[in-house]
């Protein structure tokens, strides 16, 4: 398994327990609730659950798929800037710092990190978009030579 792969995995590991541990907290004291409910959220959803989904994806859809990811460096910017954004809106929010500019430049760097995943496995899982019918066929069956594959 790739580097970064490997660690969306483990990274989605640790938000797991601090998502899971900030859930048990607000469960044994009400008060928490209100005060943590975001980051419990946020760390289960943007933590947990996109980064494993992000790190079976970007193992798992290319070698199915036999396509390589259009950037393949855009995975590493994910993984930091989805680790940065996070962390950030996490520690800011907690801070008291809801409705500021950093909490906004933290959520706005989360979002792009996501948007560079969507970037990444679009064109692994839809190969053909905006191309013409016989640069789809050479790249559907790239073992072919021209004119091996039936025109559809």
């Amino acid at each position: 398994m790739n580097k970064y792969p490997q660690l969306f995995i483990k990274a989605s590991l640790v938000y797991l327990v601090v998502g899971v541990s900030f859930g048990v907290a607000m469960s044994i004291n009400p008060i928490f609730g209100a005060r943590f409910s975001f980051v419990h959220i946020h760390t289960n959803l943007l933590g947990f659950m996109v980064m494993m989904i992000a790190g079976v994806s970007y193992h798992v859809l290319p070698r199915f798929s036999s396509r390589q990811l259009p950037w393949p460096n855009g995975v590493k910017f994910h993984f930091i800037f989805q680790n940065l954004g996070l962390l950030g809106m996490i520690v800011t929010y907690l801070m008291g710092y809801r409705e500021t500019k950093i909490f906004l430049i933290f959520s706005s760097i989360t979002a792009i990190s996501l948007f560079i995943m969507v970037y990444n496995l679009f064109f692994v899982l839809f190969p053909n978009f905006n191309k013409d019918k016989k640069e789809n066929n050479k790249n559907d069956h790239p073992h072919c030579e021209d004119g091996c594959c039936p025109e559809e």
